[in-house]
């Protein structure tokens, strides 16, 4: 079975409730997970957040939706996973961020298809975030990343990485250590060639980046409610004004 894990939580030093703001008439994560499930091999999804009473919130949307829901630390979000993975018995995960609104169904897809054939322990669709990948590879924006890994590789990881760093940036122990896992990535090529823009980024850290999205989802959101990243690049190369609202990261 593959599952989705939602890691979400309204704590946010930087914008905090992010996660339940409005996007288009419903809450963030909510547009997100109609996204998810356009996906065609997806089977669950998993919202997992932490014990914070701030979090309870997240809770109740996950009942309402319908969605599991795990709960664990905070900082510890490596044991946050493997809680997860061991209280539902999940065997194949893709790991998204709740504050990652526009990620889609099939780059999801694509990514699971590419996993699978390639027998590897890890897999994600490649962004400048991960510093020792080949320099060559055709890179997504930040903010639209899929990780797709086994459960045995989650316990592995969670046996092996002890840093602070590691057990808050939970699979970072895994890009970093390619001679321990192997290690697979999507490129932003082929029918996601016109996704090739690793300067950019969705991912909404700040206010800002969410009156961003807020308007991409305006100009793409009534024609096509799944609508494709490449619908969302070509509102912002249209409107050169909101690679402003990205911050330092955010360039054209």
């Amino acid at each position: 079975m593959v599952s989705v894990l939602i890691a979400a939580r309204m704590g946010s030093s930087r914008f905090p409730g992010k996660t339940l703001e409005d996007l288009c008439g419903k809450p963030m994560i909510e547009q997100m997970l109609d996204r998810i499930n356009e996906s065609k091999l997806i089977q669950q999804v998993i919202l997992a957040t932490t014990i914070n009473p701030e979090d309870d919130a997240l809770e109740e949307w996950a009942n309402k939706m319908g969605i599991l829901c795990y709960r664990g630390s905070s900082n510890d979000v490596l044991g946050r996973l493997k809680g997860a993975v061991d209280k539902f018995n999940l065997d194949t995960i893709v790991e998204l961020l709740g504050d990652n609104p526009l990620v889609h169904s099939d780059i999801i897809d694509a990514s699971i298809e590419k996993y699978k054939k390639g027998n590897f322990d890890y897999l994600a669709t490649i962004t400048d975030e991960y510093k020792l990948a080949k320099k060559s590879l055709k890179r997504f924006p930040i903010g639209v990343r899929v990780q797709v890994f086994s459960a045995k590789t989650i316990v592995k990881c969670e046996n092996l990485a002890k840093s602070e760093l590691y057990r808050e940036h939970a699979t970072s122990f895994i890009a970093d250590n390619p001679q321990i896992f192997n290690t697979g990535f999507l490129e932003a090529a082929g029918k996601f060639s016109q996704c090739n823009r690793p300067k950019l980024t969705f991912a909404v850290n700040h206010r800002d980046n969410l009156d961003m999205i807020r308007v991409i989802y305006e100009n793409c959101y009534e024609n096509n409610t799944n609508f494709s990243l490449d619908s969302a690049i070509e509102v912002l190369d249209l409107n050169p004004d909101l690679f402003s609202l990205m911050g330092d990261q955010g360039t054209n």
